[in-house]
């Protein structure tokens, strides 16, 4: 419009140079902030141009891409190792002698240098306090005893007899103010024919890998029909006992008792056809 345009020469040149110096502050400070900035921790960065951004936006996601499948792909292989270490222990194992009874130097050698392999595998943190942990998915039901290196009567060896020998979980008792178990219930079994010995004992988790163990009560019977039964003392010798956890899954569990021999137990069928939390859930009662 006519009333912009200056009157004379020297009034259009001052025009022009006022143009030209906001033109200069426009492209000394609006561009930078608008093209050329980043942002960085919260800070904006001149000093880092648009190009340079997006090489570096280009290059970063890749990278973080490659690092998101290179950390699935390792829980994978570690994953496979680990079912392969376990079906190579099974596999060892049920070549051997029965529950692993008098096995040779050379099979306990073979059996349990797999056994410790598949130990240094083991997926479960804390497993003394996971083992009394709702659902209970490393107690709840019967579980058969796989192999162990010891010579006593939790072998399953009775004379020149080698029998069953079950673990099933039976519940919980004293639950802490978080609803978790502060013990629980189970028995070992050996089954040999008709006869069945039965011992009741109490676990409470101390560390997270050691649970100090109580026995209560022996119990015998022939047919189905008891015909013996016993009661632990409190603080009786020998009514106490403690087991480290080696190695826990939903299907096999590794633990060390107090004299240092292996118990390696494999889930089987449950007892009664249901376990303990199944026949909770049947009845209605509210999962612990």
């Amino acid at each position: 419009p006519d009333v912009l345009r200056p009157a004379n020469k020297m009034g259009r040149l001052l025009q022009f140079v006022a143009i030209s110096m906001m033109l200069q502050v426009s492209t000394a400070f609006v561009l930078p902030l608008s093209s050329k900035c980043v942002l960085a921790a919260g800070r904006c960065r001149p000093d880092v141009s648009y190009a340079t951004l997006r090489r570096t936006k280009e290059t970063a996601l890749p990278s973080l891409r490659m690092q998101s499948e290179t950390a699935g792909a390792t829980e994978v292989d570690v994953e496979s190792k680990r079912e392969t270490a376990k079906q190579a222990f099974i596999s060892a194992a049920q070549a051997g002698p029965k529950n692993g009874v008098d096995a040779s130097p050379e099979q306990r050698k073979e059996i349990e240098s797999k056994l410790e392999a598949l130990i240094e595998l083991n997926p479960t943190k804390e497993p003394a306090f996971a083992l009394l942990r709702p659902p209970y998915q490393y107690f709840d039901g019967t579980f058969e005893l796989l192999y162990t290196n010891t010579g006593g009567g939790s072998s399953g060896k009775l004379g020149a007899f080698v029998g069953d020998v079950t673990q099933t979980f039976l519940g919980i008792r004293d639950n802490d103010a978080m609803g978790f178990s502060r013990r629980g219930i189970f028995t070992n079994n050996v089954q040999i024919g008709p006869f069945r010995a039965s011992l009741t004992a109490r676990c409470e988790s101390k560390t997270e890998t050691r649970l100090d163990i109580t026995f209560e009560e022996t119990n015998i019977s022939l047919f189905g029909i008891p015909v013996k039964k016993k009661e632990f003392e409190v603080g009786a010798k020998g009514a106490k006992g403690s087991w480290t956890m080696l190695y826990a899954d939903s299907s096999l569990r590794v633990l060390k008792t107090n004299a240092g021999n292996y118990m390696v137990l494999k889930r089987g069928a449950p007892e009664g056809g249901e376990s303990w939390m199944e026949r909770q859930m049947r009845l209605g009662s509210k999962p612990l």
